[in-house]
């Protein structure tokens, strides 16, 4: 059997909907500015992340820089949760942004 064959998309679709409840939750038990400002840290410690794993590349920081990012997706969902922001508008953004890069990509 091969990896597609073992996947089992209703057991992703549950996890990924009690990850949510549970990050939701963790959003209304600690609030909107302290959320925000936890957001802040993770990014910070995200940045502190990959900046020892580009000096020191090893499994260590490796996994570390996972972690982070682990971490600032988490916030990243909350504040679009917060804010009320939809993941199509979110996606617009990055579709301008794709489209300004591949310009300055064809002038190089």
């Amino acid at each position: 059997m091969n990896k597609i064959e073992e996947f089992n998309v209703d057991e992703f679709l549950d996890k990924v909907t009690e990850t949510k409840r549970i990050f939701r939750q963790s959003l209304e038990k600690y609030g909107k500015e302290p959320q925000c400002r936890q957001t802040m840290e993770e990014c910070a410690e995200l940045i502190q992340a990959i900046n020892k794993f580009l000096r020191y590349p090893n499994d260590k920081h490796y996994a570390n820089l996972i972690e982070e990012i682990a971490d600032v997706e988490i916030m990243l969902y909350q504040l679009k949760v917060m804010f009320n922001i939809d993941d199509d508008k979110v996606l617009a953004f990055k579709v301008e942004k794709a489209k300004r890069e591949q310009e300055r990509l064809e002038k190089l």
